[in-house]
Order: C-alpha cells, then structure tokens, then sequence
C-alpha cells in the first residue's frame, strides 16, 4: 500500500492559514444574512391592535415602552412628501396629516396636525357616537340601521335628522367633553354639520376612543360600518379615494368627507388601517381645504398620492 507522504513544516502552516481565510470569508457572507433574519423575527413577533379587545379605559397615545419600529424616514419628511404630492396634484391645498401607529402609539406621519379644517361628513363619527350614548349606547334595531347607513353610505337626511334630534350643536359640545377633543368646535350655523371644525390629531383621538372606550356592540356597530363603506356614497359621489385607493391590499375601515363651499372644497381621508379586517393598527388622517371649485377627481386623486407615500412606512 502507498502511503501520504507527510507535508513539510511550510506547506502546514500555508495550510491552516488557508483554512483560516477561508472561514473568515463565510462568516462574513453569512453575518448580514443572520442580522436580517433576526430583526424581521422580532417585528412578526409583535401582535396588532385589535377591535375586538379594548385597552384598559385610560390607555393614551403614550408611546409603549417597547420602541416602535424604526423608519427610514422621520414623521416630518414623510407628512413634507406627502403634501408635496397632494400639492402637485391640486395647487393651492392646505394639508393636515396625523398618522399613528396605534400599538405602539408612535406618530409615523405629521404635519399641521393641530391645524382647524372642516369635518365635512367626518362629524358623522360624533353624531354616531352622540346618538348610541343618548340611547344607552343600546340603539333600537330601526336606530342602528340608520347609523350604519349614515356611515357606510354617509347619507346625509339621516345625518339631518339625527342632528337635529340630539340638539345640533349641543352634539359637539357633549363629545368634545366626553373625548377630550381640545380643536373641534361646533358649526357657526347650527343648521350645517359639515361646517364643524377639527384637527388631525382630534380624529385620531376620535378613532382611538371608538376602539377603545366604548362597549364592545357600539365599537362593532360603526367599525363594520366604516369598513362596509359603500364605493358610491347616497349622495352618488366616489368614496374611494385616499385611504381605500392609496392603501390597497390592506384592510381598511374609512370615513371620507367632501363639501364645496363659495370659498373652498374640502375634502378629508380618515380611517383605520391593518393587514386583515379587525385587526387595524393604524390610524391614518389626512384632511384637505383645497381651492373652491376644485373637480372632485382631482381633488380625490391628490390625496390618493399623498397616502400612498404611507405604503413606505405602515409595516
């Protein structure tokens, strides 16, 4: 039998050296790849708020003690681009963004976030909210129909009716006591709903006391209705603009608001967003006063791209 020859003293050592080279090299190639397995681990790991299981009462937007997932653009920036976008669009739009990321209470997009605009038939949340605590927030079958079609169809003579049985004016007052809205204020003329005013954040914290703090019927009742919301409103207008075009392929549950005044057309996006239906973590606001006699095409399509910058950052 031939036998190995045994290697010298210097071929050993090239060998091992060549060895070692040679596992440095892997654990380079391969280190990324573990990094990036682990980070998108931790992120699955992270359960979403759901609407079928409410906080405690006096949960705030505090931020958990668990930080929010890092994004590659600040809050700022990503309102900035979007109003540049809707802007672009419609010329001359004001914007007020305020975009939450509900369980961990971050803010992932803000800009005049404290700013009055008009509520359109984003009011109806209040008049929904002002007609079930009025009944005990046990609504009668005929009560609860009319809702759920006031919301989903934002039909306005239920609006009209509603509003003047809980006092008009008298509706907003209650609620912004009741929620603790601090830049909603009631109409100058009682009899026009649309014309209420609110801010950004005061939807949000709309959305987050709907979710949160009412009993779990009510939560049901206008949730399902907002995500119900019809493409064609009563009014025959589009819906779908913003939030449901910006963000599809995610679960939604919307409020939209148009009005066309001599000085100005509004027109607001406001909702929940999440990966399935129920399971919404996102509170996203986007509300416009654009220059009067706007087409609503337009107008609708400017905010369509402005949320759909949100796609970047809703993860």
């Amino acid at each position: 039998m031939t036998s190995i020859p045994a290697r010298s003293p210097l071929l050993r050592w090239l060998w091992i050296a060549a060895g070692l080279l040679t596992a440095a090299i892997v654990l380079v190639t391969l280190a990324p790849r573990a990094l990036a397995v682990t980070h998108t681990q931790v992120n699955n790991d992270r359960p979403s708020i759901t609407t079928t299981t409410a906080p405690a009462p006096n949960a705030t937007r505090t931020p958990a003690v668990v930080p929010a997932a890092q994004h590659p653009v600040s809050a700022t920036a990503i309102a900035q681009q979007m109003q540049s976008a809707i802007q672009n669009a419609s010329p001359g739009t004001t914007v007020g963004i305020d975009v939450v990321d509900t369980y961990t209470g971050a803010t992932l997009a803000s800009l005049n976030a404290g700013q009055q605009f008009y509520t359109a038939s984003v009011v109806k949340l209040l008049i929904a909210l002002d007609t079930m605590q009025g009944q005990g927030w046990n609504p009668s079958p005929d009560t609860s129909g009319q809702i759920s079609q006031m919301l989903s169809l934002s039909d306005d003579d239920i609006a009209d009716a509603l509003w003047d049985d809980g006092g008009n004016d008298a509706i907003i007052a209650r609620q912004v006591s009741k929620i603790g809205l601090s830049g909603t204020t009631a109409p100058g003329d009682i009899g026009e709903w649309g014309e209420t005013l609110t801010t950004p954040k005061d939807v949000v914290s709309i959305f987050h006391y709907i979710s949160t703090s009412i009993p779990a019927p009510a939560r049901d009742l206008i949730i399902n209705a907002l995500h119900n919301t019809a493409h064609t409103a009563a009014d025959g207008t589009d819906q779908y603009f913003g939030i449901p075009d910006g963000l599809s392929g995610r679960a939604w549950a919307i409020k939209q608001g148009w009005m066309d005044l001599d000085s100005s057309t509004t027109l607001d996006t406001t909702g929940l967003v999440g990966d399935v239906p129920g399971l919404y973590r996102y509170a996203v606001v986007v509300l416009t006063t654009q220059p009067a006699d706007t087409n609503w095409s337009v107008a609708g399509t400017a905010l369509t791209d402005g949320v759909t910058l949100l796609h970047t950052v809703l993860n």
